[in-house]
């Protein structure tokens, strides 16, 4: 079905030449169809009769036609070119066309890279700029991935990378075809690319700007990229995509047999001393990218070859990466990932918090324990807050991985309780990744009170302290918005909060016990009816919907009347106006998905409804509009019934996990287990 789409949409393509806006819809909606028909599992293998072949001219012409104004000058002199006016159809026509050329290009017919190459040799000639640095653009979105002698065509295109000064765009174009021709064609190609590596190696390194002695550096990119051509380019940062794939180039070629091990040694060696976090300047970012990216298309090469990911072309690599490979790339970037890991900048402790995780991947038994070595002390270092955000970002990216070694459940336990202090009104980011940490943990340990568990289970120390845990999160919480300033712009931890705790609060709920769930609903409801802070209403009420959507029945039976009662009094309206106002809108939150367990207050809330709704202040009928529309979509608005990290089937009918806790906790569920149930209106919510 896909293939008959491709061929309609080949001959609207086709027919819309002079069309301008025609052809770059047709382009566009092409493109998305081979999107999908690329990773279709039952698609034709290549060579195949029954694969669809896509020709590669029409799609060359078009852009040549219309954004080169003509494939040659006489052409353009003819009048042939289509003219564009203005400048957004020019993007969207190549934009389209692009995409086409890049999506296409997995079904060229055999032989469509030789007549490409043929096409495009003759303006690989640095004596003609323009037309020079445009044939290798369009050589890099048009080349497919097959073709009959990798090893030359390899061997030709290096020629033709060595003849230009090399800048930053130059190596992204060139770089982008060796690593797809390493990728796809491992058996050519990682053989023909050895003589070229070290130039490969030495052009990294101007790429990333490393300091190389006293003498002014070569600066790649003083070598300007012509302006007319940066549409070929388009939405790409030249520097940190050529390391991107430079990266994906040096995993690809990565074997027995390879040079590239004693390469990058050489280069990770002599760039040692600037991921120092002392030791910064311009090129901190480039190494920062090199770092996490080896490790992490290290991790993914693993992956692959172990069949643990899927990929939309089979690897067929000439070697298999080995466990003392592993243990090689391991020792190589462990010293520099925890180096630059103590730097004070948030981007930097992110990015090797990645890569420490892209490598526990590969090699645990000798990544973990070093991660277990520096998390505590870094958590509890409170006179310098950078280590204890690096360890916070750590955990959240670790959390799978500390959950499987003996006492790793125990020492999460530790961090919960050592990371209460990291929501912190003053510091905005470490309150942002504490409440990513905690989401990341509670995704994958439930949360159960000792009480709840049959007796004779087993039960794991951390057990013991949640209670106590629990009490110190909410009372934490409710202490930084009793303390929120009344700004509306410019205020950064309103917009951490709001994007943070309501999620935060629905997965902390949801994991709970009944025990623990009944504890944390008494605790916010005291909470929310005795305190009043007007500048967090929004928060508070995000944390209201919450514990209401957790346990509608007790939540709702300790909230609404309470706050009915703060609105209206026996019926009359509060005198205070800033006291009604502020209740009437958490009381919205707490009916906002309450569902069909608001039948037994429906009286209640229409007497709070008859004071609101219609009065005269717009201050009371402004919440009150909100206040109704909150109810009405309480009562028609269909829910996920569930959102616990296991499926139904391993928890009983009261919430609590059947079998061993332990082995339930960091356990990664598959789509097969998961089970997707909703809440759907009842006809009493209907007719209310």
């Amino acid at each position: 079905q896909l293939s008959r789409i491709v061929q309609l949409l080949l001959k609207i393509f086709e027919c819309a030449q002079g069309d301008i806006t025609g052809e770059a819809r047709a382009a566009k909606a092409l493109s998305q169809v081979l999107k999908r028909l690329n990773k279709c599992p039952d698609l034709p293998p290549r060579g195949s009769p029954g694969r669809l072949a896509v020709p590669w001219r029409p799609i060359y012409a078009c852009l040549l036609r219309v954004q080169l104004r003509g494939a040659t000058l006489e052409s353009f002199a003819a009048g042939e070119a289509d003219q564009i006016v203005g400048s957004e159809a020019a993007k969207f026509h190549y934009q389209s066309l692009l995409a086409l050329a890049r999506r296409a290009r997995n079904f060229f017919p055999e032989g469509a890279a030789e007549e490409i190459l043929d096409e495009l040799r003759p303006y690989f000639c640095p004596h003609d700029e323009r037309h020079f640095f445009r044939a290798a653009a369009l050589l890099s979105w048009f080349l497919p991935d097959t073709m009959r002698d990798p090893a030359a065509v390899l061997a030709e295109l290096a020629g033709v990378w060595d003849l230009v000064s090399h800048g930053h765009e130059w190596n992204l174009i060139w770089w982008t075809v060796f690593s797809r021709m390493a990728r796809h064609n491992p058996r050519e190609v990682v053989p023909a690319i050895q003589p070229v590596l070290p130039r490969l190696f030495d052009a990294l390194l101007r790429t990333l700007g490393v300091p190389t002695g006293k003498a002014s550096p070569s600066r790649p990119d003083h070598t300007a990229w012509p302006g007319d051509l940066a549409w070929l380019l388009e939405g790409r940062s030249a520097k940190k995509d050529s390391v991107r794939k430079f990266c994906r180039l040096a995993v690809y070629t990565l074997g027995p047999e390879s040079a590239t091990w004693g390469h990058m040694t050489t280069l990770l060696a002599y760039a040692a001393p600037f991921f120092h976090p002392l030791n910064e300047g311009d090129h901190t970012s480039s190494l920062l990218q090199l770092l996490s990216l080896l490790c992490l298309n290290y991790a993914k090469r693993v992956g692959v070859e172990a069949g643990r990911h899927t990929v939309k072309k089979p690897w067929s690599g000439g070697s298999r990466l080995t466990r003392e490979d592993s243990e090689r790339m391991v020792d190589m970037m462990l010293p520099l990932t925890v180096t630059a890991f103590a730097s004070k900048d948030s981007s930097t402790q992110f990015l090797t918090s990645q890569g420490i995780k892209d490598l526990a991947s590969v090699c645990p038994e000798k990544v973990t324990p070093k991660v277990l070595e520096m998390l505590l002390p870094a958590l509890e270092n409170v006179m310098r807050p950078h280590e204890v955000v690096g360890a916070i970002m750590l955990t959240s990216t670790m959390a799978s991985q500390l959950l499987r070694v003996e006492g790793g459940l125990d020492m999460i336990g530790q961090i919960l309780r050592l990371t209460v202090a990291g929501v912190d009104l003053n510091d905005p980011g470490k309150t942002m990744y504490t409440f990513r940490m905690l989401m990341s943990i509670l995704s994958q340990v439930p949360l159960m009170d000792p009480a709840d568990l049959p007796h004779g289970s087993p039960k794991p120390e951390m057990l013991y302290t949640l209670q106590e845990w629990v009490v110190e999160i909410v009372d934490r919480v409710f202490g930084v918005l009793d303390n929120v300033p009344s700004l509306k712009k410019g205020f950064y931890m309103g917009s951490v909060l709001s994007a943070t705790l309501g999620r935060f609060f629905d997965a902390f709920m949801a994991q709970m016990s009944p025990t623990l769930r009944s504890l944390a609903v008494q605790r916010v409801s005291r909470r929310v009816a005795q305190s009043l802070s007007p500048p967090a209403q929004k928060y508070i009420g995000s944390i209201v919907d919450s514990v209401v959507f957790a346990s509608p029945q007790e939540a709702l039976k300790l909230l609404l009347p309470a706050l009915c009662d703060k609105v209206a009094p026996n019926g009359v309206l509060n005198s205070s106006e800033s006291e009604a106002v502020y209740y009437t809108h958490i009381l919205g939150h707490c009916l906002r998905r309450a569902g069909p367990h608001s039948a037994p207050y429906a009286a209640r809330i229409q007497q709070v409804l008859d004071c609101v709704v219609a009065h005269e202040d717009k201050a009371y009928y402004k919440q009150g509009q909100k206040l109704l529309r909150k109810y009405l979509k309480g009562l028609v608005e269909v829910n996920l019934a569930d959102n616990r990290s296991l499926a139904p089937s391993r928890w009983d009918a009261n919430g609590v996990i059947i079998g061993d806790y332990s082995a339930s906790c960091g356990v990664q569920q598959t789509p097969a287990d998961c089970a997707v149930a909703f809440k759907i209106p009842t006809q009493d919510c209907l007719a209310r």
